[in-house]
């Protein structure tokens, strides 16, 4: 009941971003958790009625969906990538589907598809305006983006979240670096947004060309490390860079960054999130629920991605009340056990940190060495660098930020080897895969 007045409210009261971001720093805590509980007991039952795999996986759990309040009650059911990968899209829809995607970046070789409805597509977009709107952009704005539009739904959310605000909408896509910086420039674009991988080869040609003023750089579909972070705002001279957190399932806004960079807010309104199975610094594998969606549901999905709530202090941003998690420091599937201990690729981003000869193309492979564990690192140098200057750097970033890590490798429980390649030469695809377990070979041999 409640639930269905505020979503009444939003729509016929709360249409413009700015109106919503307004209510959002006004709501308080218990609404949000209240209104949270509500939508996911709905979304519980509807799914039950409606879908074939839901109906049959709470059978099997022995799940009354008319009894589930809280995450809890569904105890250790999860729905998991290799669901949607498995069962047939047909299994998981609850209505007739209006527009489909495909996830990117999979190393499965079997994409997942995901449908939504154009309304949901809408809705989705007033939340990613909200976010944006909190970042700066506004009606007047000129945006261009760089996204890839093939199968991908980064550049729907990006072009729902821009119609709602009004901005001008100039779509370059995903075309070669020069070319896309040579015909944006003619509009004078203030707000950039792609892929950090495309948009860093963007920057480099504006480096060489000459810029313009740029009040916000936008990124999302990959992660983005600090220095890059850094080496953007100071091309773009003025320029915040941002990001947004997304995933295919969720129309990929999950979140958005906040304009103190610490984490992201998530959209509470539209899932209701929790971290499993935390570890003693509270990181764990983020799942979510999806509570506005009719067509292509989703329950306690298991993101893969390892994050943490956010406590570097108290949010005074627009959506401070919106929950709000850390960085996305990796993925489940991309943490290894090998003798260096349970690594992931934030390990090896902070390893590179300051390391200015380097690119931000670079790739960690685990392998087996003579006796134990090789870490094998390939990285691009740039300006002519000594290979044993950045090795030298290197060894200082992990003698000093993971010690544990330099006192295991002094006394030769894993070995370390380097491979330089020159730059623009690692990455191949849209995705680069940072940290790869090549020891399943061997192991095979």
């Amino acid at each position: 009941m409640l639930e269905g007045i505020f979503d009444f409210l939003d729509r016929r009261f709360l249409r413009t971003p700015e109106n919503r971001l307004w209510m959002a720093q006004r709501l308080p805590p218990g609404l949000i958790t209240r209104l949270q509980a509500g939508k996911f007991a709905a979304t519980v039952r509807y799914a039950a009625q409606h879908s074939r795999f839901y109906r049959e996986k709470f059978r099997e759990h022995g799940i009354d969906p008319a009894q589930v309040r809280t995450h809890a009650d569904l105890g250790d059911f999860f729905t998991t990538p290799e669901d949607l990968r498995e069962r047939p899209v047909e299994d998981f829809l609850c209505a007739k589907p209006e527009f489909g995607f495909e996830t990117t970046g999979t190393s499965m070789g079997i994409n997942k598809r995901v449908y939504f409805s154009y309304q949901e597509m809408f809705d989705y977009g007033r939340d990613g305006a909200v976010g944006l709107y909190n970042l700066g952009l506004r009606p007047e704005d000129v945006v261009a983006d760089g996204f890839d539009y093939s199968f991908w739904n980064a550049p729907f959310t990006a072009y729902y979240s821009i119609m709602a605000i009004g901005a001008f909408h100039v779509i370059g896509a995903f075309v070669e670096p020069q070319e896309f910086y040579d015909r944006i420039k003619v509009y004078k674009p203030n707000v950039i947004m792609g892929v950090p991988t495309h948009l860093v080869r963007v920057t480099e040609v504006a480096e060489r060309c000459g810029t313009w003023p740029v009040k916000l750089v936008f990124l999302g579909g990959e992660n983005l490390s600090e220095r890059t972070r850094q080496y953007m705002e100071g091309v773009w001279r003025g320029a915040k860079v941002h990001l947004s957190y997304g995933q295919t399932e969720a129309f990929g806004m999950n979140g958005v960054e906040c304009p103190e960079k610490g984490g992201y807010h998530l959209g509470a309104l539209a899932l209701t999130s929790e971290i499993l199975h935390p570890d003693e610094e509270g990181y764990g594998e983020l799942a979510y629920t999806t509570l506005n969606r009719t067509v292509m549901p989703l329950i306690r999905y298991r993101s893969a991605d390892i994050t943490r709530w956010a406590s570097d202090g108290e949010c005074h941003c627009g959506l401070r009340i919106m929950p709000r998690i850390g960085k996305i420091i990796g993925r489940s599937d991309e943490l290894i056990n090998c003798s260096m201990g349970n690594i992931s690729p934030y390990w090896f981003e902070e390893m590179l940190r300051g390391v200015p000869e380097v690119t931000d193309d670079w790739q960690v492979f685990v392998r087996r060495g003579d006796r134990d564990d090789r870490i094998e690192f390939h990285l691009e140098l740039v300006n002519g660098a000594s290979p044993e200057e950045v090795k030298n750097l290197i060894f200082r970033n992990i003698e000093s930020r993971f010690p544990d890590c330099w006192r295991y490798y002094q006394k030769r429980f894993f070995e370390f080897d380097f491979q330089f390649h020159a730059p623009r030469t690692i990455s191949e695809g849209r995705k680069l895969k940072r940290l790869i377990d090549a020891r399943r070979d061997a192991w095979n041999q």
